[in-house]
């Protein structure tokens, strides 16, 4: 049976006096608890904390204002940088003396732990973005003796079916485990004739979109398989990864290269148009936490198909509609199509399927996802 981890009450903190937070993540690679770090500090900036955002090392993707970065040579396995990062960030911790460090990722959990034991910081908080499986197998180790014997003093799942992953940790593990289900803000979007001009795609047809890092997760070279059968249709791919080549050979040798458009990113400020250009978003992972792009598509009220994996179905959960319409078999292309086309086809489907995505959006708050990280705080 599938056990429910503690979430954190909505009331805001009790805690007169603003809070000083660090987010220590290991690099900034636009992935999603990067994105989630950033909307953080901004949101708990504006309330009137002090708040920073440090990462261990550099990365080609382009920084948030004001971040930190520790090595600017990139990221570095060697026994000898790694110890004097690991001072560096200690002696950092010790003069800044932040009320709460918060990690971001498995490496950098380690380190928020780590680092702020020995600094003396009284909130040591780890972020569980992904299933355990799908981590380094000794990070996981490591991770599950951090939690055990109290380096962290706070564990958070961004869903339910994250926190259940790592279920075999133990009861020390568990008592400091809280589900904080994610939240995004909402993307302003804008006329869809518009957003199309913005994008360079074509102003009629249909388009479908993805978006994240092109990578094995991602599955992307699953959506350009449909391709081949839907010649109607264009597709616009958002991101950059080590997939990037072999999706651009992919692309080649299918001959859809006049049909499928590859953006490196689009500004934050901006992301309203790709919801507002595309008809459909895919999303056919082999495996998520709790999608943020996801949670931007239900926000925007635009139909997104995805893979029938946990995470997606706790997305869902509270809709046995949209959970129905939505979630397919990975890797059935024949049901994927199938599905497209019926979107695609049926405007009474599309409008049920979007008022449906409405209803369901305040669920995924950005601002009460922001209130209970910082009730966690002690």
């Amino acid at each position: 049976m599938t056990k429910h981890w503690p979430t954190p009450s909505l009331a805001k903190p009790t805690v007169a006096q603003p809070r000083s937070i660090v987010f220590l993540g290991t690099a900034h690679d636009s992935g999603g608890s990067s994105i989630l770090a950033s909307n953080l500090t901004t949101t708990m900036r504006a309330d009137g904390h002090h708040v920073e955002e440090w990462y261990l090392f550099s990365s080609a993707a382009e920084m948030p204002p004001g971040a930190r970065v520790f090595a600017h040579s990139g990221r570095s396995r060697s026994p000898l940088t790694l110890a004097m990062l690991f001072a560096r960030v200690v002696m950092a911790l010790r003069q800044r003396r932040p009320d709460a460090v918060i990690g971001l990722q498995p490496l950098s959990n380690l380190w928020a732990g780590l680092c702020g034991f020995i600094a003396g910081i009284r909130n040591r908080v780890a972020t569980l973005h992904g299933p355990a499986d799908r981590f380094n197998p000794l990070l996981m180790k490591l991770d599950a003796v951090a939690g055990r014997f109290g380096l962290y003093t706070t564990i958070i799942a961004c869903g339910q079916s994250v926190a259940d992953t790592f279920a075999n940790n133990g009861k020390a593990y568990a008592r400091r485990l809280a589900v904080i289900v994610n939240g995004h803000k909402k993307p302003a979007l804008i006329k869809r004739d518009a957003a199309r001009r913005q994008l360079g795609l074509p102003e009629s047809g249909a388009v479908l979109g993805q978006i994240g890092r092109l990578s094995y997760q991602k599955h992307q070279d699953f959506s350009l398989d449909l391709m081949r059968d839907l010649p109607d249709a264009s597709l616009l791919l958002v991101g950059g990864g080590p997939d990037e080549a072999a999706i651009h050979r992919q692309i080649a040798e299918a001959g859809i290269l006049r049909r499928v458009q590859i953006l490196p990113a689009i500004a934050h400020d901006h992301i309203g148009a790709f919801y507002s250009a595309v008809d459909i978003v895919l999303f056919p992972s082999r495996y998520e936490g709790l999608s943020l792009a996801a949670i931007e598509s239900i926000h925007a009220g635009i139909p997104l198909i995805c893979s029938d994996i946990p995470s997606f179905r706790e997305l869902f959960h509270a809709s046995p509609f949209l959970a129905a319409n939505l979630l397919m078999p990975l890797d059935d292309r024949k049901a994927w199509l199938s599905r497209i086309a019926a979107i695609l086809s049926d405007e009474k489907l599309r409008r049920k399927i979007s008022d449906e995505l409405r209803r369901l959006s305040p669920a995924y708050n950005f601002d009460t996802m922001a209130t209970k990280y910082l009730a966690l705080l002690k």
